[in-house]
């Protein structure tokens, strides 16, 4: 059985006629490109300049915060999930089964290839992301992760203040005060850079920059680095909350 997605993902499993024509109620969805999109597109272009030119060695390299995967497997992930989510295959979203296939089914293309699918197929995709809610959060969510997962992976360190850090931390931080909620704890999440998110009377609050509060919120940081961040209130009390979706606490440290 199909899960519903929302109207984005129930316009977008009508489409079966190739990647790249678009259907009329598709077409009335289509607007100005708004925040998310724009996020999403600057995050995209980004990653392309990392990896555009990069060689089979490079391509080839472990990223310490998806294990088992390399920089041309997180590539193939991002190319992946824009194909099925442009094909209406949104079956098991997000999990990992759903992540493996799209990369097994570029193993043997060459990066190369593979950004050039992804950069054909992302504009249209882009463009449904402001009217996707959630759904489209989500995806900047996931594409600034492993955009910086490359960037640790490579050793270049940059644009940790970007919108799609920003958009990223909205979505994730929403999803962790919500597992919190789940285990009976008031989590409030404040960042350097504005976001309050949570009860005012929060029984635990964590404080970090956005760049931090993403990386802790999506698996990037193990349970003994979340220990050591800035918190007000009982800290074991809410590690568990860090266990969400098909996330979880790195096993390793990961120092970026």
């Amino acid at each position: 059985m199909e899960h519903d997605h929302g109207p984005f993902g129930r316009r977008l499993r009508r489409w079966r006629s190739g990647p790249l024509s678009v259907p009329g109620d598709l077409t009335r969805m289509v607007t100005v490109m708004g925040e998310v999109a724009i996020a999403y597109a600057g995050s995209r272009a980004r990653i392309t300049a990392l990896v555009g030119g990069i060689d089979r060695e490079h391509a080839s390299t472990m990223v310490p915060t998806c294990p088992e995967w390399c920089v041309h497997d997180v590539i193939s992930h991002l190319a992946g999930g824009v194909a099925d989510a442009l094909s209406g295959n949104l079956e098991g979203l997000g999990s990992e089964e759903w992540t493996a296939a799209q990369v097994d089914a570029r193993r043997e293309h060459s990066t190369a290839d593979v950004l050039t699918e992804w950069n054909t197929n992302a504009p249209l995709l882009e463009r449904f992301l402001d009217p996707a809610g959630m759904l489209g959060r989500q995806a900047v969510a996931d594409i600034v992760s492993h955009e910086h997962d490359i960037r640790t992976a490579l050793s270049i360190r940059d644009a940790r203040d970007s919108d799609a850090v920003r958009i990223g931390l909205g979505f994730a931080a929403t999803k962790l005060v919500e597992s919190a909620s789940e285990h009976g704890v008031a989590l409030r999440l404040r960042s350097t850079e504005g976001l309050d998110l949570g009860p005012e009377s929060a029984d635990v609050t964590l404080t970090a920059s956005s760049f931090e509060l993403l990386r802790a919120a999506t698996g990037r940081r193990n349970v003994d680095q979340l220990r050591e961040m800035d918190w007000d209130g009982d800290v074991d009390a809410v590690i568990p909350s860090f266990w969400w979706g098909p996330l979880h606490p790195s096993e390793k440290r990961i120092d970026e």
